[in-house]
């Protein structure tokens, strides 16, 4: 049996191989987030979340 650690391992890899080919490179808080979600620490909706609190005001949010 595959622990969960390992499993996450495996995910982060092929998901930085898959940008990595697309020419792309997530900030160190966009892979910690990640990490977190995939570790059951946080929700889907709460990794959108944090991602787009920290980013969507680069790009013209407006509040």
């Amino acid at each position: 049996m595959i622990s969960s650690s390992v499993k996450t391992k495996r995910v982060i890899r092929s998901v930085r191989a898959s940008l990595e080919f697309e020419g792309l490179k997530p900030s160190r808080h966009a892979q910690a987030v990640g990490k977190q979600y995939l570790e059951d620490k946080i929700s889907s909706r709460e990794a959108v979340t944090k991602v787009k609190e920290r980013y969507a005001s680069r790009f013209g949010r407006q509040k």
